[in-house]
């Protein structure tokens, strides 16, 4: 049956892509691929670092979350666009499009003067990261047939892992002996000669056909998550959640989606395919991966803010804390992908999921009093678990369907990573703001407890005070992520059991002449 199957893919990816000159050429595109890889893990841990002692610099605590919301949303909303485009126009090209808004965007945000300008940087920013993973991924899937496939991606799942090992140290170093601004010029030396490698190295033919964009749906998508990112991020700061701006741009958002949604199901060709998720493959896969992006990408934003205002560490202190996530996660992926054509994808997920949660609830156990040492044991808990999880899923769905809809489906599923990270940092730090109001009232400035030489000018009284508050409301954020976890793991117990060879996609066979 494998090789059956490994027969009708390599069939699909030869007429339509052309497999690369074997083995010069794989290699070189795979060192594109993996420096695109570093590249985007660096953006998720070393920025995550240095954000705190950004924001203390440019002021507006309050907005914290829209610098990760504004990245967020832009990289989500157009993730199942440029998945579509990679199957429309050619891998390479859409690649070097999204390599190229990225580095930027980077470049801006390393020169932003204000709050405002960092916030528009990183939403050009986003609309490159959109499609540097999801093509990434994508490419693997063309490049390396099934039996190497899980291998693989386990494999580029550790150089993102050891990336971000590196990267939390990266930019708290940075930060503390430079300057944050250097965190987004960093990407520039990894991000140029990945587009340069793929660019003259990686050659395929992707058939012509007629084709429509559904720019409509991305649009519609865009408005309806950014006027619900408002509606969250505003209401608790400056409207209250009872005011008629904050309930009208809910209803807004609301109407917004299930238009979006009805669109969806007309569009000649969808940004987002709603058929595919009639797979009970893919269905599960989207939801799960639903909750490491909200787990991935909370953490990453509110683990670093607890580490430099509640235990006064500096952006070097929160990058090390953040870092055992980084080195559980590729050891987790590398054995999945090894384990899962022996043992399944559904067994791995549900051992994911149990060690997602247990990490989850010692993070949440963190008191005023916890050390930096209790809070790397969590993450390194959390990282093996969603290493368990992610390789799967990403596999399972690539698998699940026929080349010419691969880029579509691997976007699409990484689209609910990214849009959980984007509605979950947007919401919980609604509920962080909240709770500051409530116990600081607008008299104390809380931007001062995030960078260490301000700090150091504010009275003991005033520094526990606002230590305090900023503790409380985090402990909120860390019981929110038992919760996430929780249904992570329910989710994991549904996915179909049996072999990976069993998920996979299959051509259908013409009939007998018999019949």
């Amino acid at each position: 049956m494998q090789n059956d199957v490994k027969e009708s893919v390599e069939r699909e990816r030869m007429a339509e892509v052309g497999r690369p000159r074997p083995a010069r050429e794989r290699r070189l595109v795979t060192v594109a691929l993996v420096l695109g890889m570093f590249l985007a893990a660096l953006e998720a841990t070393a920025v995550a670092t240095a954000m705190p002692t950004a924001i203390a610099e440019l002021g507006g605590v309050s907005r914290y979350s829209w610098v990760f919301s504004a990245y967020l949303l832009t990289s989500t909303t157009t993730v199942p666009l440029y998945g579509k485009l990679a199957d429309l126009y050619g891998r390479r090209r859409i690649y070097l499009i999204a390599v190229a808004l990225f580095l930027l965007g980077s470049a801006l945000s390393g020169a932003a003067a204000s709050l405002e300008q960092l916030i528009v940087f990183r939403a050009i920013q986003g609309l490159g990261a959109g499609g540097v993973m999801p093509v990434s991924i994508t490419l693997i899937g063309d490049i390396y047939p099934l039996e190497q496939r899980g291998r693989v991606q386990g494999l580029f799942s550790s150089v993102w892992g050891v990336s971000s090992l590196i990267g939390p140290a990266l930019g708290g170093i940075i930060t503390d002996l430079f300057s944050w601004r250097w965190v987004f010029y960093f990407n520039l030396p990894f991000g140029l000669p990945s587009a340069v490698i793929l660019a003259l190295f990686f050659h395929e033919r992707p058939t012509r056909r007629e084709n429509r964009l559904d720019l409509p749906g991305t649009l519609g998508l865009t408005t309806a998550v950014t006027l619900l990112l408002v509606a969250l991020l505003e209401g608790s700061e400056v409207w209250g959640w009872t005011s008629p701006a904050t309930l009208g741009l809910l209803g807004a958002a609301t109407a917004g989606l299930a238009l979006f949604l009805w669109h969806e199901t007309r569009a000649a060709e969808p940004m987002l395919p709603l058929d595919l998720f009639r797979s009970r493959v893919i269905s599960v896969s989207s939801a799960g991966t639903l909750v490491v992006g909200t787990l991935l990408f909370s953490a990453s934003a509110f683990v670093p803010m607890y580490v430099q205002g509640v235990l006064a560490g500096t952006a070097a202190d929160a990058g090390a804390t953040l870092a055992p996530m980084s080195i559980g996660w590729p050891i987790a992926s590398t054995l999945a992908g090894r384990l899962l054509l022996r043992v399944g994808y559904r067994r791995l997920v549900i051992l994911g999921g149990f060690l997602t949660l247990a990490g989850a609830a010692l993070l949440a156990g963190a008191s005023h009093d916890a050390t930096r040492a209790d809070l790397m044991i969590s993450m390194l808990i959390m990282g093996l678990g969603m290493g368990f999880t992610s390789t799967p899923y990403i596999v399972a769905v690539q698998n699940a369907v026929p080349w010419a809809r691969r880029g579509v489906a691997t976007s699409s599923v990484q689209f609910f990573r990214t849009i959980g990270g984007a509605v979950a940092v947007a919401s919980l730090g609604a509920i962080l703001n909240t709770r500051l109001a409530r116990v600081l009232g607008s008299s104390i400035d809380s931007n001062a407890v995030l960078d260490p030489e301000l700090r150091a000018g504010l009275p003991p009284h005033t520094l526990r005070i606002l230590a305090s508050a900023l503790g409380d409301g985090l402990s909120t954020v860390f019981l929110a992520f038992v919760a996430v976890a929780a249904g992570g793991l329910v989710i994991a117990f549904l996915f179909p059991p049996g072999p990976a060879a069993a998920h996979a996609y299959r051509e259908a066979e013409p009939p007998s002449p018999e019949s």
